[in-house]
């Protein structure tokens, strides 16, 4: 294609609005298509009675992937964000009472290990210096590529290229997180504490691969960021963007087909039975609600039948938004309430597929950091307790309540002392509501899950194998899930866009 092509994005979540903000820049005549009335998806905000509350990610990490796409377009991310840094990143609070802070700088966090657990303070700069390298040799063979499988690799380096022997030896593809941890630190509450890295991607330190240990190396030397105003300020800054570069949004519609002759997608459908034509189709929509609902092809079912554990969602959550009138000292920004049995906690979410009796907490509290959220004396609350995607096996109709009674028991019990009376406002999201609100497959809030292997770990490319005009993006394409890699994702895309239909002459990207 010479000319300016149609671009129809389906799904204006991170990934899909920073593929669309990409290719109009690069001067493609794109459309993003959305159920909900903002860009963002996940990263959404609700406010009520004076409180402002991020309703997804809150942590954020890696804001070079932000910094890069701005800069692809010729903007600075700093025009349109005011980021701040957060150190420590978490405050860990554990089963015995004891806490950590997890400072950023390696010597501070080794004098803070030295007072509970002093042999893995001296084991911390040899599991840095490991996560360093997993790190770097991501950023070197995976990052900014679309890489869907090991064949993927060996495509570029050659099976049997001494360079690609290198990589398979390097990144031990058949060792667990939890394996490499574990190796390295004997006091189970470290253990537990660097295992729970792996929450970034909803995944199993049980199941997923050595080489997301990386995780530990992008929070601390890379840092822990907040946009003031809350995180949703990231997808307001797309927003801004879209409409800067000419995208059109088509925002309170759903598609219900992705269009397809032969090899190729023409078009989507939306349930208003409007019909877009399209020479480029983008899908950021779970992709497997892409394969099960939208693509209309016995070869999508086939493909996931074949792929099926490749293809399993990760986990989902209960989301508790808490407006308090009143404020609780011992508490940061981001905080970790853990759980007494982590690996029986993890084997009820990714095993059983149970609700865990026994739960870790995430708790962010950035009132602490940005008084803008809560008013004056006040906290705004967000708490995630990670369960398995919606299945038939749990009624949440009926467990839902019965849940939120044991994590606001847990929050009261670790010194959030008067929680339940201070409540003015509050919000509840289970996996039921997160699949309603983002169609995402079970509920899933980190698309597919992550495990170890040398296929497993992949996440499926971001060219569609069936249709050559059809690309994916998002948590559940490559590189997965969390919001530097989404952006990412939504990058890569595009540049798979740009490299397999040419852009505009003299139009920079």
């Amino acid at each position: 294609m010479e000319s300016a092509a149609r671009v129809v994005v389906v799904g204006g979540g991170l990934a899909g609005s920073a593929a669309a903000v990409k290719l109009a820049a690069a001067g493609h005549r794109v459309t993003v298509i959305d159920p909900n009335e903002h860009l963002g998806g996940k990263m959404n905000c609700w406010e009520a009675g004076g409180y402002h509350f991020d309703m997804g990610p809150t942590i954020i990490t890696m804001p070079q992937s932000i910094d890069r796409l701005f800069a692809s377009v010729g903007r600075s991310s700093r025009d349109y964000l005011d980021m701040v840094r957060l150190d420590p990143g978490w405050r860990c609070f554990f089963a015995d009472g004891s806490v950590i802070d997890l400072y950023e700088k390696v010597e501070r966090l080794q004098q803070e290990l030295a007072r509970i657990a002093p042999r893995d303070a001296e084991s911390l700069p040899r599991f840095m210096k490991y996560s360093r390298q997993m790190l770097r040799i991501s950023d070197e063979y995976f990052f900014w590529k679309p890489y869907g499988a090991i064949s993927d690799l060996f495509k570029e380096y050659g099976v049997l290229n001494p360079a690609g022997l290198k990589l398979g030896s390097q990144i031990h593809p058949f060792t667990s997180l939890h394996q490499v941890v574990a190796r390295h630190f004997k006091d189970p509450r470290v253990v537990q504490m660097f295992d729970h890295f792996i929450q970034y991607v909803g995944s199993s330190p049980f199941m997923s691969p050595a080489i997301l240990t990386l995780i530990a190396a992008v929070q601390l030397d890379l840092g822990v960021w907040y946009p003031m105003g809350g995180t949703g300020q990231i997808a307001r800054a797309l927003e801004k963007l879209a409409g800067e570069f000419g995208v059109t949004r088509r925002n309170g519609e759903i598609v219900s087909e992705i269009l397809t002759e032969g090899k190729r997608a023409t078009g989507v459908r939306l349930f208003s039975g409007d019909t877009i034509p399209a020479d480029v189709v983008v899908s950021n929509c779970d992709i497997i609600r892409t394969y099960e609902e939208l693509i209309r092809d016995r070869r999508g079912t086939a493909l996931l039948r074949k792929e099926r554990q490749r293809y399993e969602p990760a986990c989902s959550g209960v989301v508790l938004y808490l407006g308090c009138n009143r404020t609780w000292d011992h508490l940061a920004h981001h905080d970790f309430i853990f759980s007494e049995d982590a690996e029986d906690e993890f084997r009820d979410i990714y095993d059983r597929h149970l609700p865990a009796k026994d739960m870790t907490i995430y708790l962010a509290a950035p009132s602490i950091t940005d008084p803008s959220v809560a008013p004056k004396g006040c906290t705004a609350l967000y708490a995630l307790i990670h369960t398995p995607y919606r299945t038939d096996r749990v009624d949440w109709a009926v467990e839902g309540p019965r849940y939120r009674e044991a994590v606001l028991d847990r929050l009261e019990q670790r010194g959030l002392t008067g929680l339940r009376e201070s409540i003015q406002v509050e919000r509840m999201l289970t996996p039921v509501d997160i699949e309603r609100l983002y169609r995402s497959k079970g509920g899933s809030i980190y698309g597919i899950l992550t495990q170890k292997g040398l296929t497993a770990a992949f996440k499926p490319g971001n060219r569609c194998p069936l249709f050559e005009n059809l690309y994916f993006a998002g948590g559940s394409a490559n590189p997965g899930a969390g919001v530097p890699m989404v952006i990412m994702s939504g990058q890569i895309t595009a540049n798979c866009v740009l490299e397999d239909c040419g852009a505009p002459e003299a139009v920079a990207v």
